[in-house]
């Protein structure tokens, strides 16, 4: 699977004509969060949580919404604060299960949080889920994918 992902990827970046059916938005997931997320967002035990079906309720609260720009592999990616911007909005509306009624973010808001990274992600995020709605799912589907399941 790996393997068929590269190639994909290289004749993206090889020949242009290859990404005619993605948005700019899908590009940017392939490119900077697929490797760890998935293509579908189903996570990599170990690695990276589930983001489809989880992704929404972290853009339900200004809490929650800035420990997703502080994450890392968001605050520090290469691409703009617009694309950024875009590319957490399409995942947001893309990922869930259902409409999702929540306020996009903006290039400014990215701006503004991405300048410190989270490096107490696993603490951070522990705290954060016992706030969020659906607070059970989300504890079960972050324990599936840490590395040591003990609680």
């Amino acid at each position: 699977m790996r393997c068929l992902f590269r190639f994909i990827l290289l004749m993206v970046v090889i020949d242009p004509r290859f990404s005619w059916s993605l948005s700019k938005e899908e590009e940017l997931y392939w490119l900077h969060c697929s490797g760890c997320h998935g293509l579908k967002g189903e996570g990599v035990a170990g690695v990276s949580p589930r983001i489809s079906e989880t992704i929404g309720y972290f853009a339900s609260t200004e809490k929650a919404r800035k420990y997703i720009i502080k994450l890392p592999g968001v605050a520090l990616s290469p691409i703009s604060d617009e694309e950024l911007a875009d590319l957490l909005n399409w995942m947001v509306v893309s990922f869930s299960p259902q409409k999702f009624s929540f306020k996009k973010f903006t290039k400014e808001e990215i701006a503004r949080q991405r300048t410190e990274p989270l490096w107490e992600i696993e603490k951070e995020r522990l705290s954060l889920l016992k706030t969020l709605p659906q607070k059970e799912a989300l504890s079960r589907s972050w324990k599936k994918f840490r590395l040591d399941p003990s609680p």
